[in-house]
């Protein structure tokens, strides 16, 4: 191809040639994993949710003056093991325990900037507040978010645990 070329010349449009051929076969390669492994990072109802927002932040207030609080068992603990974990989400009242008041509680587990692992799970209402199994299969840190509905308002409360 390039043998009339002085042999130093030759091999430099042999090495331009090479990372010309690397440099679109990586693109490709590139754009090949992204839509492979595409995820979206945003809400799909984020719209509907700025909209609201105002509102949300108006209920949380108002909940949280009338005295509400939500505990659970994992408050305490510091790493929690992988697998199946029981957790006990208690709704209180002015230090009372209402667990009357919430229709339901879900437990969101989420990872920071993506929508690739999160997991929500309805709890089921007991006497001692609202219990269920979650399963934590990866190791590392998690956001938890609990969600109460009280009255049709989304009581809530957002935290991280560790998992080991």
């Amino acid at each position: 191809m390039f043998k009339e070329l002085h042999p130093s010349l030759r091999n430099a449009m042999y090495v331009v040639l090479f990372s010309f051929t690397a440099l679109v076969a990586a693109t490709f390669y590139t754009i090949r994993l992204t839509y492979k492994n595409f995820e979206p990072v945003m809400d799909k109802n984020y719209y509907e949710i700025g909209l609201n927002y105002e509102k949300a932040i108006e209920n949380q207030k108002e909940l949280l003056k009338e005295g509400y609080l939500i505990k659970t068992n994992w408050d305490n603990q510091v790493l929690l093991p992988t697998g199946e974990s029981e957790i006990l989400v208690q709704l209180e009242k002015d230090g009372v325990l209402t667990n009357v008041s919430a229709k339901s509680m879900t437990v969101y587990l989420e990872r920071n900037a993506t929508t690739k692992n999160t997991a929500h799970f309805n709890l089921k209402p007991t006497n001692n507040g609202f219990v269920g199994k979650i399963p934590l299969l990866e190791k590392g840190t998690w956001n938890l978010r609990l969600v109460a509905d009280i009255n049709g308002k989304a009581f809530e409360r957002e935290g991280k645990i560790s998992v080991k």
